[in-house]
């Protein structure tokens, strides 16, 4: 199943990826039609279990003795329901059927148009008013979210990953399995049996298996999964007084409230310092390893890491000294998840419409906007996920707004408050 708009790696310009540079060196070109295959860049980083495979792989042929340098090899990836002549099985995905908890629609299904070479059951053709549109899985599931349909079709790594932000979205039935398939359209024959014969590797299966650990496994997945007020509340009696202490001295340093720093590592950590995500941001901050060399800590150590954390956060809040406190705030959390460069792609296009800056309101509906291509293609930072941006604000503010309810209320008040917290929460 082909999940989002097929997106193009053109290298016409000479700022490359690490990736896209092996790429230009074995004079190979990826077609990626998945996401989140891919993890794009947020935070500095880049990562997804095709990105590091493919990674790998052209690595493997840049010491083979083929040589590359006077053909172009495209290779397309894709999921298919059948495996092409031309095709390479490298993985496979559950198909699942996903709703809204909360929809009062009937029986309509949106899927995409680029899904339509899957073979969907004939079930849902007589269950479901299916409709195919040409729009990206970020929209699809914004749409699904928002009750505007009551249905659409993922596979279950797509599903748990939007599952982090859509809390509402639920698997409501498997429908089958498809095939991710790496397509060598150019090639003859020549890359392919080359490709066989590295997969065959014992070596390349102990590193397959790494990377399904890595970004498929119940843990994963589960560490990042949204939580709700119950669960954080819950979190709050057994964990935060561990590190209550070092966020209070932290932020008496740089003039923050510690209650927002502690909400922040929440949103990026749940309070676990050894946390590490799959695009390699670590500890209870989760800094990068370029933010924690210029912060000079070490990520894995709690103290540093808040310290750290605060530290960089504070930079960030100065950026946006000019405008009032709330959207001051505002922006330097959403930089802190999605970085800075793509708060300034959102400042400029606002400014270019004559938007008014000073209201949260007004630049959240263009931090929105990049992921559509109409906009982000005129971006000097290109794509990001906005929409997880917008989310992981609204998430540290009711962090906030909990713990600050709670701050002075002793251990078994907050163990009651858990009584009054909703089921659905």
């Amino acid at each position: 199943m082909i999940l989002v708009a097929v997106i193009y790696l053109i290298f016409t310009n000479t700022k490359y990826n690490s990736l896209q540079q092996l790429q230009l060196q074995n004079k190979v070109t990826i077609r990626l039609q998945n996401l989140p295959e891919i993890i794009l860049p947020s935070k500095e980083e880049t990562a997804g279990f095709q990105y590091e495979l493919i990674k790998k792989y052209l690595n493997n042929l840049s010491h083979d003795d083929i040589l590359l340098s006077y053909k172009n090899y495209d290779v397309d990836m894709f999921y298919s329901s059948d495996p092409c002549d031309t095709c390479i099985v490298i993985n496979n995905q559950d198909l699942v059927l996903i709703t809204n908890t909360h929809t009062n629609k009937s029986n309509d299904i949106e899927v995409l148009k680029i899904i339509r070479n899957i073979n969907l059951p004939k079930a849902l053709s007589n269950n479901y008013e299916r409709n195919y549109v040409d729009i990206t899985l970020d929209d699809l599931i914004n749409n699904l979210s928002n009750n505007l349909i009551s249905h659409t079709v993922l596979t279950r790594s797509s599903y748990l990953f939007y599952k982090k932000y859509y809390p509402n979205l639920k698997i409501k039935k498997n429908i089958g399995n498809v095939n991710l398939v790496w397509n060598f359209i150019n090639d003859d024959k020549t890359i392919q049996k080359n490709t066989f014969k590295y997969l065959e590797l014992e070596s390349t299966a102990t590193y397959i298996n790494t990377l399904k650990s890595k970004y498929y496994s119940r843990d994963t997945m589960s560490s990042y999964i949204f939580i709700g007020s119950r669960i954080f509340i819950t979190d709050m009696i057994k964990k935060l007084p561990l590190y209550e202490s070092i966020f209070k001295d932290a932020s008496k340093k740089y003039s923050l409230d510690w209650k927002l720093l502690a909400s922040i590592s929440y949103q990026e950590s749940k309070w676990n310092n050894t946390a590490i995500s799959p695009t390699g941001v670590k500890g209870l901050m989760m800094l990068t390893m370029n933010t924690a060399k210029m912060m000079g800590v070490d990520r894995l150590k709690p103290s540093e890491s808040i310290f750290g954390g605060a530290e960089y956060f504070t930079g960030l809040k100065n950026r946006y000294s000019s405008y009032n406190l709330s959207t001051q705030l505002n922006l330097a959390l959403a930089a802190y998840n999605v970085g800075p460069n793509h708060i300034n792609d959102i400042i400029i296009l606002a400014k270019k419409n004559n938007i008014n800056l000073k209201k949260w309101e007004n630049l959240k509906k263009y931090l929105l906007k990049l992921n559509q291509k109409k906009y982000y293609k005129n971006m000097k930072y290109g794509y990001a996920r906005g929409w997880e941006a917008v989310q992981y604000v609204e998430n540290v503010k009711q962090y906030y707004d909990i713990i600050t309810f709670l701050e002075d209320k002793d251990k078994e008040n907050k163990k009651n408050i858990l009584k009054e917290v909703p089921k659905t929460l």
